[in-house]
């Protein structure tokens, strides 16, 4: 059931991203950015589960828009840091009222207290310790 639902919901969000000509995996990285400010490819890739080709084609994608900029790493003379920019931050923004419309859409078979149980057991779900 639950690669059902996945299924489902990434289905929607990548058609509702579409006007943005953003995929999923954009929106992983904006909201990683977003939400933590500056981070190195390698943190980007364990935040967001990707894999590091993926990244590097990934973030080369949001430079290519004017999304993101590498910069070299205060911390590591050797790594990149990757940071939003003006145009980045505001269609994080964007993207993030879509992701609030699609849940909201996804979760309205649920009622109110349904949707918060479901949630709240998502949430306990990913954050379980696996060892």
């Amino acid at each position: 059931m639950l690669r059902f639902a996945h299924r489902r919901a990434s289905r929607e969000f990548t058609e509702a991203l579409r006007p943005l000509a953003i995929e999923g995996r954009h929106y992983g990285v904006l909201l990683s950015l977003g939400l933590h400010g500056s981070l190195s490819q390698r943190e980007l890739i364990d935040r967001t589960g990707s894999d590091k080709s993926g990244m590097v084609r990934t973030v080369d994608d949001l430079e290519a828009r004017g999304l993101a900029v590498r910069r070299p790493s205060p911390a590591d003379r050797r790594a990149y840091a990757v940071e939003l920019t003006e145009t980045g931050r505001a269609l994080h923004a964007e993207a993030g009222r879509i992701a609030d419309s699609v849940a909201a859409r996804l979760l309205d078979c649920l009622s109110e207290d349904e949707q918060s149980t479901f949630c709240a057991l998502l949430e306990r779900f990913v954050t379980a310790d696996t060892t």
